[in-house]
């Protein structure tokens, strides 16, 4: 297997992103740029394209574990630790946009703000957005983490983190790595006894959204509709 200087000068990554700016690469080429060298017997450009051929994406190979990183051969803890940080660069600028402008803090602002972190969710996770009586962001927090398939939530958790803050409204989030959106039964039920008891509060669930790959479900309006 050739090594990359004995590749011609044109299909080297570093020498076509130098002469044709970094733009000009393909996917995995841009992944060569990261990783920078292979092993002994394989180019750096064939354990890029290893990757890109079992991810069959960028975006899947960007959602993957960074566990997952170290079952190709030439990659090691540097080199792995390299794409994960690189990915979840992209991702904390994608949620830092989504801060930075003045848009109206609903459902489609949480699911933009939220879904590059939990699409890398493998369990899932739920999330508390708290809105004073101006509908801004006031308080949020990660609640709770559970396995795969579900997580365990308690109403008093809920309420403790509501009248702590103040909170006027809130929002839950949580994630289905299956990437279903699909409520469950569990997710229905928890949704109807919110609404019930926000009354009493006079502490208004404004929606109880389910991230997943295909996009997001607002329960509130499922229901309502």
């Amino acid at each position: 297997m050739s090594k990359i200087k004995d590749l011609p000068e044109y299909e080297r990554p570093r020498e076509k992103a130098l002469r044709h700016g970094i733009g000009a690469l393909s996917d995995a080429e841009l992944i060569s740029l990261l990783l920078s060298s292979g092993y002994k017997g394989s180019n750096v450009n064939c354990i890029s394209t290893s990757l890109l051929n079992t991810y069959n994406s960028l975006k899947n190979l960007s959602l993957s574990p960074l566990d997952d990183y170290f079952k190709f051969k030439g990659i090691k803890t540097s080199k792995a630790l390299m794409l994960a940080a690189t990915f979840e660069i992209h991702r904390r600028i994608v949620r830092q946009e989504s801060e930075s402008n003045n848009s109206v803090i609903d459902s489609e602002y949480l699911y933009n703000k939220y879904k590059e972190e939990l699409l890398v969710m493998y369990q899932e996770v739920v999330i508390i957005v708290i809105v004073n009586s101006k509908n801004q962001i006031s308080y949020e927090n990660t609640l709770y983490k559970g396995n795969s398939t579900q997580v365990l939530i308690s109403f008093k958790d809920i309420w403790r983190e509501l009248l702590t803050h103040k909170g006027k409204g809130f929002y839950l989030i949580h994630n289905h790595p299956s990437g279903d959106v699909n409520p469950s039964e569990q997710d229905l039920f928890i949704t109807q006894e919110l609404l019930r008891e926000s009354k009493t509060l006079k502490i208004q669930l404004l929606d109880h959204i389910i991230i997943g790959e295909n996009g997001y479900t607002s329960i509130i309006k499922m229901i309502k509709t």
